[in-house]
């Protein structure tokens, strides 16, 4: 729980720097941190742990799996 609000804090700065016009460079490096990255390929590895299960269980007969595989589809995912 700790590490969360710290997470919090860090990123409280850091849209406080830029809500003052002085965190563009900061924002940017933010983004293209190691840290940044990690996270964003596990949300990606997630995403796509999440659509294979959502797949095998709508072609096991789940229609809520398929209604839900049908409105990402519809929204462009």
């Amino acid at each position: 729980m700790a590490k969360r609000e710290i997470v919090k804090e860090f990123l409280g700065k850091i849209v406080q720097a830029i809500g003052k016009k002085k965190g563009t460079k900061a924002a940017k490096k933010f983004l293209q941190s190691p840290e940044m990255k990690k996270l964003a390929k596990q949300s990606a590895e997630l995403a796509n742990d999440i659509e294979k299960k959502m797949k095998k269980d709508a072609d096991s007969g789940d229609a809520t799996a398929q209604d839900v595989l049908d409105v990402l589809k519809q929204m462009g995912y």
